[in-house]
């Protein structure tokens, strides 16, 4: 049996990165405002079987949904 290379892309809107950008960028801000290293973020994804693929952002104690997310696997040579 000849295995198949692939890849996952999972892309956010740009509603949605839009909506994770501006979310990052006040926690930075306040962090670098505080003259504290900004501690960055997580992306959370949950793929599964007859739902669509959901994305959460997580920094800290900060939550940000960002809803349903396309995720796409790829044949690749």
């Amino acid at each position: 049996m000849i295995e198949v290379e692939r890849e996952m892309h999972i892309r956010l809107s740009r509603e949605q990165t839009k909506s994770l950008l501006k979310w990052a960028g006040k926690i930075t801000r306040a962090h670098v405002d505080a003259d504290c290293e900004p501690p960055g973020y997580d992306l959370h994804i949950a793929i599964g079987a007859g739902y669509p693929s959901s994305v959460e952002a997580i920094s800290g104690s900060s939550r940000l949904d960002l809803g349903d997310v396309d995720v796409d696997l790829l044949e690749v040579e």
